[in-house]
């Protein structure tokens, strides 16, 4: 599904049978119509390049393999702001994940279209209590919490944390909700060189969750683990 990088270590260009329509001079439009159909897959597949010597780069596709989204997470930077393009050369970007603050253990960022510059909401890692199980909040535009994502399992959670193992005998499962609808469930699975989620929106069956949050929500969550392990 994941093309080889050429041998400058670039990433290739993938066809995306979502692109947006471009102006009449050729270059992409300067706004996004959230009925597109790349918004609105019941399901996609994210990877994340592990070893990226720079930072890491995350291809999300959907269940047939053509390419959704794309986007780069740059290393050793201590306020996390992550694009993610409708593109691999990064010429339509769609989404900004940007953190409030020096990136710590309760960090929140703010998920905003690119393509307007409107907020869509903001995502908030808890803290302390994600070094045992991993958890995540949801707020809408005025920072209202509307909903959560959590680790299946405390106790596989655990030993997750402390037994590498067990990451690739029993594979991270998070299910997001709204109020106490299901929303949504990643599946973390790991091999030594490609770190993968699934995401799944087949549980939300009243379209409760705006899906640009949660293909966010994907990307933070691959990103943090892949830099916890």
């Amino acid at each position: 599904m994941e093309n080889e990088t050429d041998s400058a270590g670039q990433d290739p260009v993938e066809a995306n049978p979502y692109e947006q329509p471009a102006t009449a001079d050729g270059t992409p439009a300067a706004t996004v119509d959230y009925t597109n159909p790349v918004y609105h897959q019941n399901e996609y597949i994210i990877r994340r390049k592990v070893f990226k010597i720079f930072g890491a780069a995350f291809h999300i596709y959907d269940t047939h393999g053509n390419l959704a989204f794309y986007s780069k997470q740059k290393a050793f930077k201590l306020k996390e702001d992550i694009r993610v393009y409708g593109d691999t050369e990064m010429t339509s970007e769609l989404i900004l994940i940007k953190a409030r603050g020096v990136i710590d253990l309760g960090m929140t960022y703010d998920v905003v279209d690119s393509t307007t510059g409107m907020a869509v909401g903001a995502l908030k890692r808890k803290g302390l209590k994600s070094i045992i199980r991993d958890e995540w909040l949801i707020f809408d535009t005025n920072d209202n919490e509307i909903g959560m994502i959590q680790e299946e399992s405390g106790a596989l959670a655990l030993l997750r944390r402390f037994i590498k193992l067990v990451s690739f005998i029993s594979p991270q499962v998070f299910n997001g909700y709204v109020g106490e609808a299901p929303v949504l469930q990643f599946t973390a699975n790991r091999n030594p060189f490609v770190h993968k989620v699934s995401l799944d929106y087949g549980p939300d069956v009243n379209q409760c969750l705006d899906r640009r949050l949660g293909i966010a929500a994907a990307v933070l969550i691959i990103a943090i683990e892949g830099r916890q392990g």
